[in-house]
């Protein structure tokens, strides 16, 4: 019998989990369920990706192996400038209605809308709609790292009464980090992957490489598939694009919002990015997305425990 070059075990190779992968249209991606809020709140926010740092923290997990002791764990920085709530978009049976927009917003938001001057009030839309958002938009001028806003939508939670008379209040006004998200939460975040541009099966899929003679070519799929099929599946790991597609990551926990962007500041500035000059967030882990991009937000779906914040001591390179 001849040699096996694999065990008999081995899994295929290539996730089918995100199929059909298609590139992102643009360069964030936004919710659409928000139905885990229940009270008087909003859904979350969004921030713009600096970079990653160290830093240490006393765990307060009652259930952790290293309750009551100093750990380490790499985190995530984002910068947050504040928010602007553009307009009131309501829906009836999950269709959109109307949209109620503010008056004097800037001119950098200005540039990216498209509507017509004395539109809709709220009182008007409200009494044929059973739900309404925030359309919101971004202000990275205050934080000097563009000029182009990005327009997306935020949930509200409560009755619908709630949500009206809260949004009400909010239209044309800014909100900060600190009104809407805590210390000691769980957030999903919701971004664009980093993009690789063409590549082959071996970064894309992870195939084996074959041994050096076994066959012409090393870095690529043995065969493309039975020969009475008389096509080639769509399941078969092949070389083409790779990255810059939305992706969501549940139960990322708040470790710390900085009002003083000096405590996070570095003497070199962050690569690709700079100094921070507003209010940032730090949290724990990884998120998807390359330097600058934006990451969008929400307060966590389903979390996985309560948690209660943390002490933390930053680790300054």
């Amino acid at each position: 019998m001849a040699h096996q070059i694999t065990k008999k075990s081995t899994p295929r190779r290539g996730s089918l989990q995100y199929y059909p992968i298609t590139r992102n249209d643009k360069a964030y991606h936004n919710f659409n369920n928000f139905s885990n809020l229940t009270s008087k709140e909003i859904s979350g926010f969004a921030g713009y990706k600096v970079g990653m740092t160290q830093l240490t923290y006393i765990d307060n997990d009652k259930n952790s192996p290293t309750f009551k002791t100093e750990v380490m764990t790499n985190a995530t920085i984002l910068e947050c400038p504040p928010l602007v709530v553009c307009a009131l978009r309501f829906y009836k049976n999950k269709n959109t209605v109307g949209e109620s927009w503010a008056q004097g917003l800037n001119k950098n938001v200005l540039r990216r809308l498209k509507y017509k001057e004395g539109n809709a009030t709220p009182d008007d839309l409200k009494l044929n709609s059973d739900d309404l958002r925030l359309l919101v938009s971004t202000q990275p001028w205050l934080a000097d790292i563009k000029k182009t806003p990005e327009l997306f939508e935020m949930g509200l939670g409560g009755k619908l009464d709630d949500k009206y008379q809260m949004a009400k209040d909010l239209l044309g006004k800014d909100l900060e980090l600190s009104s809407v998200i805590k210390d000691g939460t769980f957030l999903d975040v919701s971004a664009v992957t980093k993009g690789q541009g063409f590549t082959g099966s071996v970064k894309r899929f992870g195939v084996k490489i074959y041994p050096v003679h076994a066959s012409k070519s090393r870095r690529k799929a043995g065969n493309l598939g039975a020969e009475s099929m008389a096509k080639v599946q769509f399941t078969v790991p092949q070389h083409g694009r790779l990255g810059f597609n939305s992706r969501v990551e549940y139960n990322k926990f708040v470790l710390k919002i900085v009002k003083e962007p000096a405590e996070l500041n570095i003497s070199s500035g962050y690569k690709r990015y700079g100094n921070l000059t507003k209010t940032a967030l730090l949290l724990k882990g990884s998120v998807p997305g390359s330097t600058g991009r934006l990451i969008i937000m929400r307060k966590a779906l389903r979390p996985i425990k309560s948690a209660e914040p943390v002490k933390i001591n930053l680790i300054k390179y």
